[in-house]
């Protein structure tokens, strides 16, 4: 396992781990590019919430609008990190970027002109299929160009940090650009950064995996290794979060400060954020199904408090600290999905891992709201605390079967 190695000679002291991996010839060629295209992860979905309720003035349909397009994208993602493994990124970066400028203009002057549903829901889908999994795409060259080094889990806690910095600046920028400029401004944006950043990304092609020789893999790599154990997790974990954004918002509703929700969420993404950069700092020597145990269960103990806190300061103070687990938990699942799939399947299995969060997110939110209405935010909170707990038990049930090694093709 990758990160639960011994360290071994000539392995980077902890304060240059960072330095080391960002140094590597050609990771700055697809580090900032690969920044910028996923930036509209963070941004999409509210982007198109905020347009289509500023034409419609109806929250429901905006919302069911938003929800079609981040479906898309859960579906197709995996499809086209597949197709990515088999034929390089290069193409199908260029072919998204182009769909998405194409989708996304009609996408907006469909709104903006008043378009039926039925004009509005596919093409919100269809840019949500169109974006790719720039994430995956990332992680992949990086286990290319560190394969077998101590540097790689910190190069997947750097990217864990990034996933951290987009999910609480995105809805920040999105707001920003929709209120202080036009509502479109939001989605424009989001199409420039991922059309851009994903030809830039395509024009990289010195740290793109090479490509697989001989016989064409077979079947889904979900079935692989443990890319299904730690998918599940994932779903549990993206529950959770999605329970503690719905919880959070009625939490501080309920204490007549409903503006203050950004500022305790950010707080929890801070938590993930340091955790993440300190996770990735120093050489770890416990095994990696053992940090995935131990994080998973700190996330469901530390959102535990939030069933009695009953303040805005105590209420930011558990939060920061239940959200210090999630970026070592995220880590850890990539390296053993890294670990036990082969290398001409990388893309595909870690793509898995993305849509797995965002049912799980979407699953949270819908559960956390229904308690959130009918009992109230403590039980949004016992609903993030079970989804955590879940979470870890599938963690350790699962334990044998992710440390099985490498895993053997699917057919």
């Amino acid at each position: 396992m990758t990160a639960g190695r011994e360290p071994e000679d000539g392995a980077p002291e902890d304060g240059n781990r960072y330095r080391q991996a960002l140094s590597t010839p050609g990771a700055l060629g697809f580090v900032l590019p690969g920044l910028l295209a996923r930036f509209p992860i963070g941004m999409t979905g509210l982007s198109i919430l905020l347009l289509v309720k500023s034409v419609r003035n109806d929250y429901g349909t905006a919302g069911a609008v938003s929800a079609t397009s981040a479906l898309g994208y859960a579906v197709a993602a995996p499809q086209l990190a597949r197709v990515a493994d088999r034929i390089g990124q290069r193409p199908i970066l260029l072919l998204c970027a182009a769909l998405c400028a194409l989708d996304g203009t009609a996408f907006v002057l469909s709104v903006q002109h008043g378009a039926p549903l039925w004009v509005l829901f596919p093409t919100a889908a269809l840019l949500g299929a169109a974006t790719p999994a720039i994430g995956s795409m990332v992680r992949a060259r990086w286990s290319g160009l560190l394969s077998g080094s101590p540097v790689l889990a910190t190069a997947f806690a750097l990217e864990s940090v990034v996933d951290d910095v987009i999910f609480i600046l995105g809805p920040v920028i999105a707001t920003a650009l929709a209120a202080g400029s036009h509502p479109a401004a939001g989605i424009i944006c989001s199409l420039v950064l991922v059309c851009g950043g994903s030809a830039v990304l395509a024009l990289r092609r010195d740290t793109e995996p090479p490509l697989a020789t001989g016989p064409r893999p077979t079947g889904s790599a979900l079935l692989l290794g443990p890319v299904l154990v730690i998918g599940a997790v994932n779903v549990c974990l993206g529950a959770m979060w999605g329970s503690v954004d719905v919880a959070t918002v009625d939490f501080t509703a309920d204490l007549g400060h409903p503006g203050l929700a950004g500022v305790l969420l950010a707080g929890y993404g801070i938590g993930s954020t340091v955790a993440g950069l300190a996770y990735g700092a120093r050489e770890w020597n416990l095994p990696t199904t053992r940090i995935l145990q131990g994080a998973t269960a700190l996330m469901a103990l530390g959102i535990a408090p939030m069933l009695l806190v009953d303040g805005l300061v105590g209420g930011a103070l558990v939060l920061f600290l239940a959200g210090a687990a999630s970026a070592p938990a995220m880590v850890a699942g990539m390296l053993l999905v890294l670990d036990g799939v082969p290398a001409s399947r990388r893309t595909e299995a870690m793509a898995w891992q993305s849509t797995a969060i965002w049912l799980g997110v979407a699953s949270g939110s819908s559960a956390g709201a229904r308690l959130a209405d009918t009992v109230g935010p403590h039980a949004a909170y016992g609903c993030a605390l079970a989804f955590g707990g879940v979470a870890f038990v599938v963690a350790a049930a699962g334990r044998r079967r992710v440390a099985l090694g490498p895993a053997v093709e699917a057919v």
